[in-house]
């Protein structure tokens, strides 16, 4: 109930199958904005990859819960949520671990309008599985990983 997303339900599932379990602050950004992120079409971009290991195991298991998901959704003839993007998993990443603005950018390629509004994105979503966390350590972390997000242009934004 405290999560609004258009994927509430996966990742409502995803918490309570212990997707998020293993993964840090910064690879918990990556997970989660694949749940928000919507890649544009765009031949010049390089293919989107997770940026490690234990994020791309979260993904996988959250692509299963997705996929579960859907089938209910279909059974119940409901709209079927969108499939998780992970276009943005790797800037997401990037951001939450401390790098520059100008080296995460020239990686998305996004532009810096782009880049602010998913990542604020991302920053209430965590807001929100920190809320709904049914233990105090997964809630540490999106905490914490809300906090890495939101510094410099991130933070200006809201001003």
């Amino acid at each position: 109930r405290r999560i609004y997303t258009e994927l509430d339900l996966v990742a409502a599932e995803g918490i309570r199958r212990d997707v998020f379990a293993d993964l840090d602050a910064p690879q918990l950004a990556a997970v989660l904005s694949s749940l928000l992120y919507e890649s544009r079409p765009s031949r010049d971009q390089r293919p989107p990859r997770m940026p490690d290991a234990a994020s791309e195991a979260a993904q996988s298991a959250l692509r299963t819960v997705w996929r579960e998901v859907g089938a209910l959704e279909r059974n119940h003839r409901r709209d079927r949520g969108r499939e998780p993007d992970i276009g943005f998993a790797e800037a997401a990443w990037r951001w939450a671990s401390g790098q520059e603005l100008a080296k995460v950018l020239r990686i998305s390629g996004l532009s810096a309008g782009d880049f602010v509004r998913w990542m604020r994105q991302v920053m209430d979503c965590l807001g929100q599985i920190a809320s709904a966390a049914p233990t105090s350590d997964l809630a540490r972390r999106a905490e914490a990983a809300k906090d890495r997000i939101g510094r410099g242009i991130v933070a200006w934004s809201t001003i």
